[in-house]
């Protein structure tokens, strides 16, 4: 009997899927690093005696074949939407609103495990006898939670953790909760966890209103932006679609700095560091990312200005700029990194005011706040 041409033609396709697959496992070039999910690709492991009884090898081949797929972006892409569509987005990290927008899904919220942080906190304040603010930022997806589909809105803690925050008396709470309440679309990047400028200048003025100073107007910062900017929601969740955001950066007009790193040598003159937007990572321009000891000298200050030490994660970042013009040094301490103490850093540069500044999930989850002293 004759096979029909649609046949043979069928088993001609299925034959060179078979062969054009691994044929582009062995002869594409292989990327040690991607851009779009921001992390390091597996490498191809060498093979030990121990690794054949346990299986270790036969995963660590497994992972590396999933990371170096042909059209892997694509298929992770397709995926990524098949799951939002069916309705199973819940079980995700990040979760896509009715808006468009992507946001982190609810941590995981352990009253007793937040309060140990918190009286790490008051320790701190009754070791330093310096006035101690908390500046949290609430999540995303609560603040925006009417714009999710039906139910997910009431999943995140945010609301609990405030509460409990806003109630201990050894530290000044920074009133950030209700001002990014009120309006709720205006404060987060559409593909980024972190808080766009618009939410951050709102924080500072919260902040020097807290500390009794006055914030500077938005005419004495130059505004730049930068377009095509994409976060690390839009890279953890592979919602390729997502419309990019654009960044801007507010910079204080006539004030020259001076910044150091403890993990870098040299010293620099800008805030900013634009190299980075030709890197995956945009958000980095903003003093360099994330380093365990960062030091900022202004060199115009009026000597009677005082000195701040910012705890804080990478929402500090963005923060310390607006800061710079009132004060005469900023020096920024990241305890995910450095292992050093906060109150001999207050000692050393001779810290007038300590600021916390974390995102509430950060503040209330950082297994490296137990650790302050």
């Amino acid at each position: 009997m004759k096979k029909q041409p649609s046949a043979v033609l069928t088993v001609l396709l299925f034959a060179a899927v078979l062969l054009l697959v691994p044929l582009g496992w062995l002869l594409l070039s292989q990327k040690t690093f991607s851009d779009s999910e921001r992390r390091y690709l597996a490498e191809f492991p060498s093979l030990a005696r121990q690794d054949l009884s346990d299986w270790t090898f036969d995963d660590a081949v497994e992972t590396y074949l999933a990371d170096h797929l042909p059209l892997r972006d694509t298929l992770v892409g397709i995926n990524a939407y098949a799951v939002l569509l069916s309705g199973r987005q819940v079980s995700q990290p990040v979760w896509a609103d009715m808006q468009g927008r992507l946001e982190e899904a609810p941590f995981a919220y352990d009253e007793n495990e937040f309060r140990k942080r918190l009286d790490r906190i008051e320790t701190l304040q009754q070791a330093v006898q310096k006035p101690v603010f908390v500046l949290a930022v609430p999540s995303a997806g609560y603040v925006q939670k009417d714009s999710l589909p039906s139910g997910l809105g009431a999943l995140y803690p945010d609301g609990e953790a405030f509460d409990l925050l806003e109630n201990r008396s050894g530290f000044s709470v920074v009133p950030l909760r209700e001002r990014f309440l009120q309006e709720q679309k205006a404060w987060y990047y559409r593909t980024d966890h972190h808080w766009t400028a618009k939410g951050v200048f709102a924080a500072y003025v919260a902040f020097m209103a807290a500390s009794g100073k006055e914030a500077l107007s938005a005419d004495r910062f130059y505004h730049h932006t930068a377009d095509g900017y994409t976060g690390s929601t839009r890279s953890r969740s592979a919602l390729w679609l997502t419309a990019p955001d654009t960044l801007q950066i507010d910079e204080p007009i006539d004030t020259p700095v001076t910044v150091s790193f403890s993990d870098k040598e040299g010293s620099f003159d800008s805030l900013f560091f634009y190299e980075h937007l030709g890197s995956y990572d945009w958000y980095r321009l903003f003093l360099d990312g994330n380093h365990p000891v960062t030091v900022i000298e202004n060199r115009s200050a009026d000597p009677s200005l005082s000195t701040l030490l910012m705890v804080k994660d990478s929402f500090g970042n963005t923060l310390a700029p607006l800061l710079v013009p009132s004060y005469r040094r900023i020096v920024l301490v990241d305890p995910r990194y450095a292992r050093t103490s906060v109150s001999k850093l207050c000692s050393r540069y001779e810290a007038d005011e300590i600021l916390f500044c974390y995102s509430i999930e950060r503040l209330a989850t950082d297994r490296n706040l137990l650790l302050l002293k």
